[in-house]
């Protein structure tokens, strides 16, 4: 009797064992798999992010249409956007100040703190005072050109308003149309159609930027 116990209890931790290295081999493959792509997860959700905090402001942009008969701001660049925040279009609280930055570019990693000590939403106090590309974001510009400022109403989806203020995801850049669409300017679009590596050369938005579409933004 005594020995059937044993054997039993051999059996049993023969068993578990083998079941412990199954775990942990699935572990490891689990593993691999997430080391991989965690990242890229990160940064869709980053980007996806930065949609939110583009489809918040155009929201408030119409918002403040509405209290200026339907016109747009005459400020350029960051300040199209900032006229928001100058004009208490919304309350303001961190969260609404965090909407000028994109989470792979946040106040404190995009701010000198050496030169700005304060918080977020005193350093937008200072909006007519920031230095330029001051925001995660550029904003319409049209560089005192009638027809660019034209755009916003004759070809409202084929112009750009607010984007990323330079590469600031892994795999694409985000930009918003003034019909209040976002989309997103792929890495691999920017390498086959225009033959660009953002990787060995600086891409910026802004007047003489390669895709067309984001020469109406800028970061002033």
């Amino acid at each position: 009797m005594l020995i059937v116990r044993t054997l039993r209890g051999a059996a049993r931790a023969g068993f578990t064992l083998l079941e412990m290295m199954v775990v942990i081999i699935i572990i490891g493959i689990l593993s691999t798999y997430l080391i991989v792509n965690v990242p890229e997860w990160m940064d869709k959700a980053n980007q996806s992010a930065c949609e939110i905090n583009m489809r918040n402001a155009y929201r408030y942009m119409v918002s403040w249409q509405m209290d200026h008969e339907g016109a747009l701001p005459r400020d350029s660049g960051q300040k199209f956007w900032l006229r928001l925040w100058k004009d208490d279009q919304f309350e303001h609280s961190e969260s609404h100040a965090k909407m000028f930055f994109c989470p792979n570019a946040t106040y404190q990693d995009h701010v000198d703190p050496e030169e700005f000590p304060m918080g977020v939403m005193e350093y937008l106090d200072l909006w007519d005072e920031l230095p330029e590309g001051g925001l995660s974001y550029a904003g319409f510009d049209a560089g005192g050109d009638r027809a660019v400022r034209a755009q916003l109403k004759n070809s409202p989806a084929a112009t750009a308003i607010m984007s990323d203020a330079f590469w600031t995801h892994r795999t694409g850049m985000i930009y918003m149309t003034a019909d209040g669409v976002q989309h997103r300017l792929l890495r691999s679009e920017l390498e086959e159609e225009y033959g660009i590596n953002v990787d060995e050369v600086e891409f910026m938005p802004g007047p003489g930027c390669e895709v067309e579409i984001l020469t109406t933004v800028s970061s002033n």
